[in-house]
């Protein structure tokens, strides 16, 4: 008996779907083709050139924000090109401003320089690292040379070394580098993780991902120093004190970087290992909320769909615009608290949605319509077959051919 009442329970809820599915499933359709397109778009080269682009203009919105004093840059800017000569430099030159910077107790200092090639003046400038006790240089890689510097002399004097590679998006701008290759964290990272007053990030799970930067603003405004400002005590070296400082190249024609506020002119690459560090010590790095904004707008699309097929034509508009102002909204509130979420595509999902719905909204409506005429056009058609197979439609029929009535022909 429980088996048969199961069995039937079953048998009415397939039914029952059959019958709503048939009368009310195609409700659902546009919302299901909207957030599949959109799935899709979201990773062709448009979807994301459009998310970009909207990620650049969130700092603008946002606005700059100031940089962390505690991370520093000496630069080998167009004044110190001019006063020693083209790069690259020889090397003592670096040797004698980290004995300067000796003397400061700048905690860490970070080379953003390969010193691939090997020169007569490296075991000074190991020996001058040595001395200093917290020194990390830049390494890198590419397909044809494989390990790029630093040379075996030179790393013997630096306590860590890190890569200094970074992503371009096709937009030229930089948003993002990886934490780590082939074993070696980021130049920034291997710094933070030496810097007296911040913990450890070994068995951080910032090593296993990609990171978004989360640029501050114009990196002009930066703290930065000229390289011969420095090395001739113009600038002292106590203004070094308790800090992470980097040294890199900021002149022209070299390792040019994008950035949301650097874009005509762009930036120096250095810079990347600013920001990253600045990311670092203050935990602001954005942290990407996709796939499960995806997810929510793949069931959203659907219900929105079936929902709006209930309604008339002033909501459809009207729950446009809330969606846009509220989705806006979310966006920027969620950015200004260093979560990046994709904006262009789920609103876009929305209005298709609405759109697509009211068109098939119409079509179900004229077709309707033509199902209703067509069925007046069979029942009329049925009708007046009837009557003329009836004796009295014969006779009405016989009267009308001889232009008499037929109550007339009746009595005759």
């Amino acid at each position: 008996m429980v088996h048969g009442d199961v069995a039937c329970t079953f048998w009415s809820a397939t039914i029952f779907m059959k019958h709503w599915l048939c009368k009310s499933g195609w409700r659902l359709l546009p919302g299901l083709l909207v957030a599949g397109l959109t799935l899709i778009a979201a990773r062709t080269d448009i979807g994301l050139s459009l998310e970009h682009r909207i990620y650049s203009h969130l700092f603008g919105v946002r606005g700059e924000r100031p940089w962390d004093d505690r991370v520093t840059l000496i630069e080998i800017d167009g004044p110190s090109l001019t006063a020693i000569g083209q790069f690259p430099w020889p090397r003592h030159y670096y040797t004698d401003l980290l004995n300067r910077l000796a003397l400061a107790n700048s905690s860490v200092i970070a080379f953003d320089i390969l010193f691939a090639e090997s020169t007569d003046s490296d075991p000074a400038l190991a020996e001058a690292m040595a001395h200093h006790g917290n020194v990390v240089l830049a390494t890198a890689w590419n397909e044809q040379r494989g390990v790029i510097g630093p040379n075996a002399d030179v790393v013997e004097g630096a306590i860590a070394t890190g890569h200094i590679h970074y992503h371009a998006d096709a937009d030229g701008i930089t948003r993002t580098y990886p934490s780590r290759i082939n074993g070696i964290p980021a130049l920034s990272i291997a710094a933070v993780q030496r810097y007296a007053d911040n913990p450890t990030l070994e068995n951080s799970d910032l090593l296993k991902q990609n990171l978004w930067l989360n640029w501050r603003g114009l990196t002009q405004s930066a703290p930065r120093y000229s390289f011969v400002d420095v090395l001739s005590g113009e600038v002292p070296a106590s203004t070094f004190a308790n800090k992470i400082v980097f040294i890199g190249f900021t002149g022209v024609g070299l390792d040019a970087m994008a950035t949301p506020y650097d874009q005509t002119p762009p930036t120096a690459g250095v810079y990347q290992h600013i920001v990253a560090a600045n990311n670092l010590l203050a935990q602001t790095h954005l942290k990407p909320i996709i796939w499960p904004i995806w997810a929510m707008f793949m069931l959203l699309s659907p219900a929105l769909g079936y929902w709006l097929s209930y309604q008339r034509l002033g909501v459809y508009g009207l729950a446009n615009v809330i969606s846009i102002v509220v989705w806006g909204s979310a966006v920027i509130l969620a950015f200004n608290h260093n979560y990046w979420m994709p904006s262009i595509l789920p609103v876009s999902s929305v209005v298709a949605t609405s759109l697509l719905t009211r068109l098939t909204q119409r079509l179900q409506e004229n077709a309707g319509r033509q199902q209703q005429l067509s069925k007046h056009a069979q029942s009329t058609a049925l009708t007046r077959s009837l009557s003329l197979e009836s004796p009295m439609g014969s006779q009405q029929s016989q009267s009308a051919d001889y232009g008499l009535p037929g109550r007339l022909d009746r009595c005759s």
